[in-house]
């Protein structure tokens, strides 16, 4: 973006509109010449060219060397808004391989009378285009790129990304697309509820220790909250991961366990945790087991590669909690973590018989952020 060309271009005369003046051709089109202009600066300044929404390139259904963009919008690199109100269909042709670049741009329409217009009808009309074109190499001046593909063979299939971080030959590459436009941050809610007898509640003191780190550490696009002390007669529609935390052993009624089931059923995911700060075999850890069984819901070890260990932070394993001295596990299902590893109490910066190093306290929260993650996708799609 050449700035001094910018700036040297930027309107800094409007015409003054004055009774008895001639509003010819040329004084409409100066007039609203310099509102076009602002308001494409206004785009390329406060937004940079880039894709605002949608224009994503999928596969043809069977795959050939067609795609199909769908309707969104963007800003060119002059400031232009580009619109696409249909899914537009764009050939590869059978001849081209390589790394090929799909770009999009603006264009208009020449002068031309309005179609279907009422006879003697004067007006002339300039339409919005854009246009669609495949390089094997973009060119050097700012671009709008919708997707590139690494083309093996001539005429050679083109399919949907298996693996949309990591696309394979002959696989639409969306990864070098540019994102522009404001994008509200997405607060996260969570809730800390607490089971049976309690003689320590401070574990949603240790949740908002985690919900301070995760907002602060810069990994995460908004704010994160947390309501301590939340009763499970309430609702819970709102948050966005549940702590359920307990000591001794317990018993929840009817509607508190439906509030749970109808929780986790419509895309929440609960944080089953006992706090191991007084014993290292509390028997809220049976009590949890039995709730589980009792709501049908099935546990299984966390397998290598799992979401919960690679987003946003890298894991070979969850990493160690209050518990030092054991072998604590945890346990997932749909819509369910169970961790015996008491995270609660290190988030706190506590471990059993020692003070937790920093690097412990680090990893915790680092593992906390990728619990409260996991919760969040799922909340935003309704399924783990």
């Amino acid at each position: 973006m050449d700035i001094k060309k910018i700036v040297e271009s930027f309107p800094s005369k409007r015409i003054k509109p004055v009774d008895g003046m001639a509003v010819t051709a040329a004084v409409w089109e100066s007039a609203h010449e310099y509102h076009r202009q602002q308001q494409q600066f206004h785009a390329l300044l406060g937004h940079g060219p880039g894709i605002l929404t949608g224009l994503e390139v999928i596969a043809s259904d069977p795959p050939d060397s067609h795609v199909y963009i769908r309707p969104g919008i963007a800003i060119a690199p002059n400031g232009q808004t580009i619109v696409i109100t249909e899914p537009v269909r764009y050939d590869f042709g059978q001849a081209s391989q390589g790394v090929l670049h799909l770009l999009l741009d603006y264009g208009e329409s020449r002068p031309q009378a309005a179609r279907n217009g009422k006879e003697g009808d004067s007006l002339l009309y300039i339409h919005d285009q854009f246009s669609l074109e495949a390089q094997l190499k973009p060119p050097d001046q700012p671009h709008l790129e919708l997707a590139r593909i690494r083309r093996h063979g001539r005429g050679a299939a083109i399919q949907d990304a298996t693996d949309k971080n990591q696309p394979r030959p002959n696989e639409i590459d969306m990864r070098f697309r540019w994102m522009v436009g404001v994008k509200p941050p997405r607060a996260i809610s969570l809730a800390v509820s607490y089971v049976g007898e309690m003689t320590d509640m401070r574990h949603g003191r240790g949740v908002q220790f985690l919900a301070r780190y995760m907002s602060r550490c810069g990994a995460f696009d908004g704010p994160v909250w947390v309501d301590n002390n939340v009763f499970l007669d309430e609702n819970l529609s709102t948050y966005t991961m549940l702590f359920l935390v307990g000591q001794q052993s317990f018993t929840l009624s009817q509607e508190e366990m439906t509030v749970l089931y109808n929780y986790v059923q419509a895309g929440g995911m609960v944080f089953y945790e006992s706090c191991r700060r007084e014993t290292k075999e509390p028997a809220a850890d049976e009590s949890f087991t039995k709730l589980l069984q009792s709501l049908g819901f099935k546990l299984e070890a966390l397998p290598a590669g799992h979401h919960l260990l690679v987003e946003p932070f890298l894991f070979a394993a969850p990493p160690e909690g209050y518990e030092v001295q054991e072998a604590p596990a945890l346990q997932i299902g749909e819509g369910i973590i169970f961790s015996s590893h008491d995270y609660g109490c290190l988030w706190q910066g506590e471990q059993r018989g020692q003070t937790p190093s920093r690097e412990a306290i680090r990893a915790a929260f680092e593992w906390g952020g990728n619990v409260v993650n996991f919760a969040r996708s799922r909340w935003a799609t309704g399924k783990s």
